[in-house]
């Protein structure tokens, strides 16, 4: 399962599903982040490699988070997304989700902004894949 990985360096994580966070992506545009080697800038996340958020960026990830946890609060208790596009299949992935696990993930990652914003630390993002216990 493909998840983006929330983390302060060396430390807390936070893992969301890779779907969510493709439903939010463009919000993310508002935000202002850079590379490891603060080479490159960006606004939003990389859609390769490793985004980091410092600083105002913390703060503005945060409340963009806590946004999309009020909206998906009126979602049903399980409810479908679309995703990308799909050639294969000639259509839009199409994934189910329960909403108190999405609830839960999003609350996670504003206690690991706030943390951010305490500490003065980095919170670093990437893609990585999970093996689901049952599919060993």
């Amino acid at each position: 399962m493909l998840v983006y990985n929330f983390e302060i360096l060396d430390e807390e994580k936070v893992l969301i599903r890779s779907g969510i966070i493709t439903y939010m992506f463009d919000s993310f545009k508002w935000i202002k982040t850079f590379n490891k080697l603060r080479i490159r800038k960006n606004k939003g996340l990389f859609y390769r490699g490793s985004t980091y958020f410092e600083k105002e960026s913390i703060g503005k990830l945060k409340q963009i988070i806590f946004s999309w946890k009020e909206l998906f609060n009126e979602a049903s208790e399980n409810f479908e997304l679309t995703g990308l596009f799909n050639e294969k299949l000639d259509d839009y992935d199409r994934e189910n989700y329960n909403k108190e696990e999405v609830i839960e993930s999003l609350e996670k990652l504003i206690n690991l902004c706030e943390k951010a914003e305490k500490e003065n630390k980095i919170i670093k993002c990437a893609k990585i894949t999970l093996k689901l216990e049952n599919n060993k």
